[in-house]
């Protein structure tokens, strides 16, 4: 096939089975979160559902009244028509956001995920197994997340769609919607700015026709300018700030930068959850980490002012912020309950536990025997696995949570479901190498129980760890 070749589209059986596995997610969901527990919003959920109240002044909308300088204003507009129904016809809210959630479940790993692995890989093929294999993982390790209308997953699915549009040889229209993704994702969770660039870039190598050089590029601003426009007038009117990009501010922090704030509480919190159990003391769950509280008493850090003083904390001791955010990395994949909000804090499960670590080591099996692509899809690869990685990389320094390294998640189960089974199976190899490979799985899995038990022994209610930093109040869900 010629470098100017157009993707083959996915046959109409494949697709009529993409639609059938996301048809039947959407259903499963529906289902189970009616009957997953919950009764109410609260905290962060309970946030995002309100914002959408800010695009009202004086009982009529106004999409320039939405004044959150925290969070953008693309999210609260698609929970629009949801609160819109709740307020005409007096339904619960849960009753929206569990629909929304099912759909975004559906879309996300029944359509999304495996659309952008066959877009990348033309030649393989996606039967039933990989596709609910994908589909399973999710609902163990993410189904109550769904019963909320949170930012991870959309801004997740937008970006999953820009990527998959940016690979398949894209003209000056699919660039705008291309770039309307990228703006749709990074102003949902401003953290995946970080990757329009790269998928800025995939489009544009993707794009083999020498007349859609430039038409491409400029596609793609236009497409980002037309989502982040409104964010620009709004951040003008209201801040005084004239950016398309989301302040992220918070009044209550001592530099009133979040991410700032985040920096300082990441020395002290490996990992963040919240609890809704009666029998825990604090809705803040809170993971200590002595060696990151060592590390701050040593630097007399209060808070960071400025990104500067972040940087040379880190360049005083490298080593020790390394080892910090490799604990980071681990207790932001090690997913111990499938909910943002946790009803039980003693019911974790040891056999999801080993079923995730099973994922991930076998998700590094698949991808160490891949087999050899051609330089121009190694450079097509490497920029989705870029656009999916830096916003987690971003996401380290922080007090982690699951959820804020969703995409690689995504990835990993992708590569294992999706790559293995185009692999040669374990009954095709040697002897010697299925007894080394048995070894390794061993040891990864007594490293992991290991370092998953060091972190729950560190877990306190007692939010006086954030106190030196300024946080005790700021940070909940």
């Amino acid at each position: 096939m010629s470098s100017k070749a157009v993707v083959v589209p996915e046959p109409a059986p494949a697709r009529l089975l993409s639609w059938w596995v996301t048809g039947g997610i959407f259903l499963l969901y529906c289902l189970y979160l009616p009957v997953s527990g919950y009764t109410e919003m609260v905290y962060d959920a309970l946030n995002y559902w309100t914002l959408t109240e800010r695009f009202f002044q004086h009982g009529s909308f106004h999409l320039l009244a939405y004044n959150d300088a925290l969070r953008g204003y693309f999210l609260p507009l698609l929970n629009l028509p949801a609160k819109a129904v709740t307020h005409f016809t007096g339904a619960d809210p849960l009753v929206l956001t569990r629909l929304m959630g099912a759909a975004y479940a559906a879309l996300l790993f029944g359509w999304a995920a495996p659309g952008l692995w066959l877009a990348l890989f033309p030649t393989h093929r996606l039967g039933w197994g990989p596709r609910l294999a994908v589909a399973a993982v999710g609902f163990l390790f993410w189904r109550d997340y769904f019963n909320f209308v949170l930012s991870d997953f959309p801004a997740l699915l937008a970006l999953l769609l820009g990527l998959r549009l940016a690979v398949q040889h894209p003209g000056g229209r699919q660039a705008v919607l291309i770039g309307c993704c990228a703006a749709a994702a990074s102003n949902i969770r401003p953290v995946y700015l970080l990757a329009a660039p790269m998928v800025g870039l995939l489009a544009c190598v993707a794009s083999t026709e020498p007349r859609r050089w430039g038409t491409v590029p400029a596609g793609l601003l236009l497409g980002f300018a037309l989502l982040s426009g409104p964010q620009l007038l709004l951040n003008g009117r209201h801040h005084g700030v004239w950016t398309p990009l989301v302040l992220s501010r918070d009044a209550r922090l001592p530099t009133a930068n979040l991410y700032l704030a985040q920096l300082g509480w990441g020395l002290v919190v490996q990992k963040y959850e919240t609890s809704l159990d009666p029998e825990f003391p604090s809705p803040r769950m809170l993971y200590t980490d002595p060696a990151g509280q060592a590390l701050l008493q040593r630097q007399a850090i209060r808070h960071f002012t400025d990104y500067p003083a972040y940087i040379r904390a880190v360049l005083r001791e490298p080593l020790a912020f390394a080892a910090l955010y490799g604990r980071h990395l681990f207790n932001g994949l090690d997913v111990q309950y499938p909910t943002l909000f946790v009803r039980q804090v003693a019911q974790r499960s040891g056999g999801l536990s080993w079923l995730h670590y099973t994922l991930w080591f076998g998700a590094g099996v698949v991808a160490a025997q891949w087999r050899a692509l051609s330089r121009r899809q190694m450079l097509l690869v490497s920029l989705v696995v870029g656009a999916l990685l830096l916003p987690c990389l971003a996401s380290l320094p922080i007090a982690i949570e699951c959820r804020f390294l969703l995409p690689l998640h995504l990835l990993l189960y992708a590569t294992a479901c999706f790559g293995g089974a185009q692999g040669r199976r374990p009954a095709q190899w040697s002897k010697p190498r299925v007894g080394l490979l048995l070894v390794g799985y061993g040891l990864f899995l007594l490293l992991c129980f290991t370092l998953s038990a060091q972190t729950r022994s560190h877990l306190t209610p007692d939010v006086r760890v954030l106190a030196p930093l300024g946080g005790a109040e700021a940070q909940a869900n």
